[in-house]
């Protein structure tokens, strides 16, 4: 018996004449036609265009049930990702009745409002290749496309400005009661396969859920009250970012409808989720943690909290990313239940149930923990920072701070080239390693971990970043790197031994890094599954 509700079709019959129309070479000049059919939309590519219609379909989460809805659904589409793909949304066209009873594609208009009986979304064709979801099935993303991709999410969130007035008649967007009633719609919906989702372990997630709601509730207002909450992309899924004129593009934005409706001329009543912006970059993050990569999350999360400074944020990742993972479930969980003959979506109940596991474990994040990491140029710090960091804290791993990075920033200096002197003042390095320790204090407050990256030659830097983790508090462990044995024991030797390095009393654990950078950090890395691995005085 199949219990797994599939979607509504309330009018399928009515758009077989569209689809005719659109897969018909004709009414492209003669080109040929390529139709890809998903299970909310219809999509067909002619010459270099995309022409996509929606479903007539009733998801629990997507109402696309009448001719109305698919019209305010198609023009608020192309409005909104002609945020951040404007070279791909070219416009909206009416399928209308033409001569002998025929349907013809026109302008979308007054003119044509009336007697549509659909609509399409006209965007320009691009490679599949260059979507970031096949990239990643084929383990061809980069670390520099995922920087960029970062940039751009970054860049978006950074350019939105809330301009959504609170209503009395509803929630404010992206407070408590708005994050409450996604838990409460995403639970609703996942209950509705209960064959597929054990309902202890939804009764364990809604209270995790609900329970951390209340927790960050001061936070949550907070940043609602401080910009925080602004018009999002709302689908951050690696489905949804292409290579688009040699620049990763973020595109298939989510699109929200006015229930309660918009007034005359409103961009037809329907625009971009309005979410905190953790919220939508937790999209992300929980789509490449799913897909087993979180190396590129932990690429990620570092590259947005460098271009945006947003520190605070990082307390609400458990919520969010587990709320993204439990929304995509039972997303999934209805594409399953569409499949006919049941069981052939077999694959997609195997997902779901992934994502629910991903959700339910998000809760539960490890420990925080700070790591400093120093040594002279050339030790290798910044790698082994950058393959420590994955693993350690909650998803997606630590928040590497980097001495040479922070320096360019707090200098406004290029990222790459030759700093002047002066970048290396006394008073710049104070600086630097002042907000070193600010940073670190920060993530370590909003319950993440930390790798500090950074030369510590002198006693009271170390000293100073230790200090932190003693406040916080939380393990501490600092590792002094050398590029062979003999190095070793000469800084290990006493401070009138060393030829006047001036490094001081050197209490961190010094570490050869004779080998690859790998096995350093799986050497490492083994040590946190010990008993009693690190110290935690300062």
């Amino acid at each position: 018996m199949d219990l797994c509700p599939a979607p509504t079709i309330s009018s399928s019959m009515d758009q077989a004449a569209t689809i005719a129309l659109l897969g018909d070479a004709a009414t492209h000049q003669g080109l040929a036609v390529e139709r890809i059919d998903t299970d909310g939309a219809v999509i067909f590519l002619a010459g270099d265009r995309a022409y996509k219609i929606r479903r007539a379909v009733h998801f629990p989460h997507l109402d696309l049930s009448t001719p109305d809805r698919r019209r305010r659904v198609a023009l608020a589409e192309v409005a909104v990702n002609r945020r951040t793909a404007p070279g791909l949304y070219e416009g909206v066209l009416a399928v209308v009745p033409g001569a002998h009873g025929r349907l013809v594609l026109a302008p979308a208009g007054p003119g044509a409002d009336a007697a549509a009986v659909d609509w399409v979304v006209v965007m320009r064709r691009f490679a599949e290749s260059g979507l970031f979801d096949r990239q990643a099935e084929a383990g061809l993303l980069t670390r520099d496309g995922m920087r960029a991709v970062a940039d751009a999410v970054a860049s978006l969130h950074e350019s939105a400005h809330d301009e959504t007035p609170d209503r009395p008649d509803r929630p404010p967007p992206g407070g408590v009661e708005a994050v409450r009633a996604a838990v409460a719609g995403a639970l609703g919906a996942l209950r509705l396969h209960p064959d597929l989702f054990d309902p202890p372990a939804l009764d364990r997630l809604e209270g995790g859920l609900m329970g951390a709601v209340t927790r960050q509730e001061w936070l949550i207002e907070r940043r609602r009250r401080s910009g925080y909450v602004r018009p999002c992309h709302g689908d951050l899924q690696l489905g949804n970012i292409c290579v688009w004129a040699d620049q990763p593009t973020l595109f298939g934005a989510a699109i929200l409808l006015d229930e309660a409706g918009g007034q005359e001329g409103e961009a037809a009543g329907g625009g971009p989720a309005v979410i905190d912006v953790f919220h939508d970059l937790a999209y992300l993050l929980m789509d490449l943690e799913h897909r087993r990569l979180r190396p590129f999350a932990n690429l990620v999360l570092n590259r947005y909290l460098e271009q945006t400074g947003d520190f605070a944020g990082l307390a609400l990742l458990p919520l969010f990313i587990s709320l993204c993972a439990a929304i995509r479930a039972h997303m999934t969980a209805s594409t399953a239940a569409a499949r006919r003959p049941v069981g052939a979506g077999a694959s997609f109940r195997r997902e779901a149930a992934a994502y629910l596991d991903l959700a339910l474990s998000a809760l539960n994040p490890r420990a925080p923990r700070l790591i400093a990491i120093g040594g002279l140029p050339g030790t290798g710090k910044s790698t082994l920072a950058r393959m420590l960091a994955p693993e350690i804290g909650p998803i997606p791993g630590a928040v590497i701070l980097q001495s040479e990075s922070l320096r360019r920033r707090l200098l406004d200096a290029p990222e790459e080239g030759t700093l002047a002197a002066s970048g290396y003042s006394e008073a710049v390095t104070a600086r630097v390693y002042g907000e070193m320790a600010g940073r670190a204090g920060l993530v370590l407050e909003a319950g993440h971990a930390v790798v500090a990256d950074a030369v510590y030659a002198r006693p009271d830097q170390r000293a100073d970043i230790e200090a932190v983790a003693h406040a916080a508090p939380v393990p501490f462990l600092g590792l002094w790197l050398v590029l062979n044995q003999q190095q070793a024991t000469d800084e290990g030797r006493p401070k009138g031994e060393r030829g006047g390095r001036g490094l001081g009393e050197m209490r961190w654990d010094i570490l050869s890094v004779l080998g690859s950078a790998a096995d350093v950090a799986r050497r490492l890395l083994s040590q946190l599954t010990r008993p009693e691995p690190w110290r935690t005085e300062a």
